[in-house]
């Protein structure tokens, strides 16, 4: 048996189209559907303006030295003679278990592959130093060892609960 296209039944055009577009029916249909549109848009334009105003922060909180091969690795500099045992980024006790790095996603003051802002495990509190590397200006720089994998070193404050702190670095593979 075949099928010719005469054969087939044929769509009431009225039921389709009233099924497929929404047509508020009430004043307030159309109210929901203006100040649901009118909430999108709010929500959009507080998120543009929020991821903004994260970037400028950013940008001026975490001022990163990329080069490995002038100022506090080059001739003379701070971490020219610094051995590689270990994540050795700075003359400040760098925290090899990461526990200073802050590893989620970035907000609340923190980004991923920095030195935490808040409050740790168990006792411990830290601190982000702005400013406390290379220079007086940037907030990390980085250090390329001999088997060539380079280290950000963020600079800040491990505190405990009694109130003691000393400097800490956030070595972290880049």
């Amino acid at each position: 048996m075949t099928i010719r296209f005469d054969d087939l039944p044929e769509a009431d055009q009225g039921l389709l189209r009233s099924r497929l577009v929404a047509v508020p029916r009430t004043r307030r249909g159309v109210l929901r559907t203006v100040l649901g549109a009118g909430s999108a848009v709010a929500l959009g334009t507080f998120t543009l303006i929020n991821n903004g105003a994260q970037r400028a922060a950013a940008a001026t909180y975490f001022n990163d030295w990329t080069s490995t091969s002038s100022g506090p690795c080059g001739a003379g500099g701070y971490a020219s003679g610094h051995t590689e045992a270990g994540a050795k980024c700075g003359p400040s006790t760098p925290c090899y278990d990461r526990t200073c790095c802050w590893k989620y996603h970035n907000g609340a003051g923190n980004r991923v592959g920095w030195h935490t802002q808040g409050p740790g495990r168990g006792s411990r509190y830290y601190t982000h130093r702005p400013d406390a590397c290379y220079a007086g200006t940037y907030d990390s720089w980085h250090w390329r060892f001999s088997d060539g994998r380079t280290y950000r070193c963020s600079d800040g404050w491990t505190c405990s609960t009694t109130g003691g702190c000393y400097r800490s670095i956030c070595p972290w593979a880049v």
